[in-house]
This record gives C-alpha cells, sequence and structure tokens, in this order.
C-alpha cells in the first residue's frame, strides 16, 4: 500500500503550521506589506505593458507607483474633508436622532397607553433612550476614532509611508520573485503544479481585481445617489455601503438599513423615499446583472456561505489582516478542495473497482 507520510510531507506541513503561527504572532504590522502585495498583483499588469513598450523595468515601475500614489492623493483630498465633516456632524446629532426616535416611539406607544402606566412609560423612556445613545455614541465614537486616534494615525503613516516602498520593490522584482519561486518545484510535478496555480491566479485575479472594481463603482453609485436624493450623510452611507460589498450582501443590507434610519430621523418626503428606494434597486440590478458577471464572472467559485465564514473566521483568527487575506485564502483553498475532488473521483475507491 502506498504511503503519504513521508518525511518530506511531515517537514512541509510543519513549514506551513510554522508560517500560519509566524503570521499570528506579527500581525499588528503587516497591513503594509500585504496591501503592497495585493497592489502589486493588482498594478503587475501595467508594469508588463509598460516594459513591453521598450520603458525599462525600474521607470517603469516608478511611473505605475507614483501614479497610483498621485490617485490615492487626489482621492483623499476630496473625501476626507468630506467625510470628516459629516462624521463630526454626526456627533453633534447624537442627542437630537436620540430625541426623535422617541417621539416615534412614544407616537406607536400612545395607541397601548391604556394598558400601560406612566411609570412603564418612563422606564421604557430611560431604557430606549439610553441604549440609543450609547448605540449612536459607539458608532460616531467609532468612526471619529478612524480619523483622529493616534493608533489609526500611526497606521495610516505607516501605510502611507512603508506601502510605496514595498510596492515599488514588489513590482520592479515580480519577474524574478516569480522565476525564484518557480525554481523551487520539484521537475516532476512542475506540469501540475504550474497547472494548480494557473487556476488558483484566475481565481485571485477575479476575486481581487474584479471584486475592487465593483466595490470602487458601487461605492461611487451609492454616495452619488444618496447625495441626489438629498439624504444626510449620504456620501458616507454611500462609500460604506460600496465598500462591504465584498461581503455578499452585507453592504447592500448596511446601506439601505442606515438609509431607512437616517431617512426616518431627517423626515424624508414620498418623493426622496422613492428615490432612495430606486437607488438601492438599481444598485443590486448593476451589482447583480452587470458588475460582477463581467468585472468577476465565475472565475472566483465561492458560495456566499463560504465567502461569510471564511470573513469571520480571518477577523477572529488574525484580526483585520485576517479578514483582509480572509476571501482570497479562500479562493485558493476552493481551488485545492476542487482538485482534491477531482482526483478523488478518478480514484479506484470511487469508482468502486476492486483491488487486485
Amino acid at each position: 500500500m502506498k504511503t503519504y507520510i513521508t518525511k518530506t510531507n511531515v517537514i512541509l506541513i510543519l513549514c506551513a503550521l510554522g508560517l500560519i503561527l509566524f503570521v499570528g504572532a506579527v500581525r499588528a504590522i503587516l497591513m503594509p506589506f500585504i496591501l503592497a502585495f495585493v497592489l502589486a498583483y493588482i498594478l503587475h499588469p501595467v508594469v508588463e505593458k509598460l516594459v513591453a513598450k521598450k520603458l525599462g523595468r525600474g521607470v517603469s515601475t516608478g511611473l505605475v507607483v507614483v501614479g497610483f500614489c498621485l490617485f490615492v492623493v487626489a482621492i483623499a483630498l476630496i473625501l476626507v474633508p468630506l467625510l470628516q465633516s459629516q462624521i463630526v456632524d454626526f456627533m453633534k446629532r447624537i442627542p437630537k436622532f436620540s430625541e426623535a426616535i422617541w417621539e416615534r416611539i412614544n407616537a406607536v406607544l400612545a395607541y397601548a397607553k391604556d394598558s400601560i402606566s406612566q411609570e412603564q412609560l418612563s422606564e421604557i423612556y430611560a431604557s430606549v433612550s439610553g441604549t440609543v445613545t450609547r448605540v449612536l455614541t459607539a458608532i460616531g465614537a467609532s468612526l471619529s476614532q478612524i480619523l483622529s486616534s493616534g493608533v489609526a494615525l500611526f497606521n495610516i503613516l505607516a501605510l502611507i509611508l512603508i506601502t510605496p516602498v514595498v510596492l515599488f520593490y514588489i513590482l520592479k522584482d515580480w519577474v524574478s520573485i516569480q522565476q525564484q519561486i518557480g525554481g523551487l518545484m520539484p521537475k516532476n510535478k512542475e506540469k501540475q503544479i504550474m497547472s494548480l496555480w494557473g487556476e488558483i491566479d484566475r481565481t485571485l485575479s477575479g476575486f481581487i481585481r474584479g471584486q475592487t472594481l465593483v466595490c470602487l463603482s458601487l461605492a461611487v453609485f451609492y454616495a452619488l445617489g444618496l447625495f441626489l436624493v438629498g439624504l444626510d450623510y449620504g456620501v458616507l452611507v454611500g462609500l460604506l455601503a460600496g465598500i462591504l460589498s465584498f461581503i455578499p450582501y452585507f453592504g447592500f443590507g448596511t446601506g439601505l438599513i442606515l438609509s431607512v434610519f437616517l431617512g426616518l430621523m431627517q423626515g424624508l418626503s414620498w418623493g426622496e423615499w422613492t428615490g432612495l428606494a430606486t437607488v438601492f434597486i438599481l444598485g443590486q440590478i448593476l451589482e447583480g446583472y452587470i458588475l460582477t458577471p463581467r468585472l468577476v464572472g465565475n472565475r472566483v467559485g465561492l458560495h456566499p456561505v463560504w465567502v461569510m465564514f471564511a470573513l469571520l473566521a480571518g477577523g477572529v483568527l488574525f484580526g483585520f489582516v485576517g479578514i483582509l487575506i480572509a476571501v482570497p485564502v479562500a479562493a485558493v483553498i476552493g481551488v485545492l478542495i476542487r482538485r482534491g475532488l477531482k482526483w478523488y473521483r478518478e480514484t479506484d475507491f470511487y469508482k468502486g473497482k476492486a483491488r487486485s
């Protein structure tokens, strides 16, 4: 009987476990490096096109990195002041939101005032008012901390200063890195490994490049749509809904719930409610029938439940870094599982053939 428990396999398993433990230990400093690798994976085709036009690799890499940084700076100059002002205004209006919520609850309780005593009404008011205030304060504090806390500022500075440098060197040495990794493959398994990597590459590119474009497109659409409807903090809600769209239905659901809540507080007219509903209906149509089929297609092959599980597992194990890499890792595991099932279906055990 052939055994697969060999010294080499044991060493590979131990190395994989050691890598997982190492990543868990240093996850707090991994963000700039992971982001640089992700960006390099997205941008390296652009570098290759410039190199094909007889530009040097160093010059091509520098142009792509500088161009990307200028694009990010331009977006930041436009969005950060707007978002900051909306967050500050949201914090100031928290007491008014709490009062408005209680007024609507009180209107509902008025129908049952004969069966509820004044003392019970006071207790309900205190409970609801306190809970709503705590929730809104927590949301506002979290949003404010993103832009003002020292830790967040340090992380942003690390991303700004370290990520472009790491990105430049990865893009510049992309071909060399591929050759070095290729040189480690066992020669008798090179064909199978390259075939497997080709499938993994198509899956990852389908998710990383495709889903990034989907999220950005939806963020622009929702932000612009809610702004035109006249919803307070519509830009903030729209950007959040678009960014969270990499989680199936979560971005849409979060944006819709926040929009309905803010619409109730703002007192939207029937025309504005119709416009708000139209934005989210068109957003779902745009995502489900245009953006996702064209930009992502069926290359990822991940069930929404598997995506949600991967994100939760990644967050529990490695925090925000785990969330960032969860779906790409799940996509790779999905490829390996599909290959394993294909191999299993070709075995004599699956086909029910007796051993000679």
